[in-house]
């Protein structure tokens, strides 16, 4: 883990699709790579910390695929939340899978990633139907939080923790996220307020299973 980078405010940038769909940002380039170095707010307060030679991850540190760190926020103003949190697996996919739906032009010149995430609920109160404070970072000073998908998206469905996630509860998801045009995905940031250093998680970045199979019987 590293504390040695401070970012500076994040603005958080958000746009209203058609055809059932909520994208956020818009972008790409590379096919393949890394995700380097590391959002803003949901309506939320802590994130978990870490003090000088203690192992858990807090505000500010930059992680590994497959880490886990702590996250206590309050997605709404009468929620307070405590999960555990791990980004396993980055996804560079193709704009190609979003045929079905209407996309403007800046939508169609992105780059979107499937981001692999695990949650664990280990806190007291239901979690159902909340977002995780996850958020694309480009390198520059905007976060781009994911895509809202309300029709069936079976590449990767980009939802939000499921019915009934309460104490001790675990939860799989993938989440879809745009890069604007000529730029990548840097890192994932965990960030629940404006106000707190990004929890990043970095690595390899690859490409869905199902294009992996493809390539191998082409």
């Amino acid at each position: 883990m590293h504390n040695d980078r401070m970012k500076p405010v994040f603005r958080l940038v958000c746009l209203a699709l058609a055809a059932a769909l909520t994208l956020a940002g818009c972008g790409g380039d590379d096919d393949g790579g890394s995700a380097k170095d590391g959002g803003s707010s949901s309506s939320g307060t802590t994130t978990g910390s870490s003090e000088s030679g203690d192992a858990t991850p807090g505000p500010g540190d930059e992680l590994a695929l497959g880490e886990t760190a702590p996250l206590t926020w309050k997605p709404k103003a009468d929620l307070e939340g405590s999960v555990d949190v791990s980004v396993d697996r980055i996804d560079r996919a193709s704009i190609k899978d979003f045929a079905a739906f209407k996309l403007d032009k800046a939508m169609l010149q992105s780059t979107p990633y499937y981001v692999h995430v695990k949650a664990e609920n280990i806190g007291t109160t239901n979690l159902s139907g909340v977002d995780l404070p996850l958020f694309l970072d480009n390198g520059s000073d905007v976060l781009f939080p994911s895509a809202k998908i309300t029709a069936a998206f079976k590449p990767c469905p980009s939802q939000p923790l499921p019915k009934k996630f309460t104490a001790g509860k675990k939860a799989a998801l993938c989440l879809v996220f745009l890069a604007p045009n000529k730029t990548k995905l840097e890192a994932i940031a965990m960030r629940p307020t404006d106000e707190v250093e990004p929890v990043t998680w970095t690595g390899k970045i690859t490409r869905p299973v199902g294009e992996k199979k493809k390539a191998k019987s082409s």
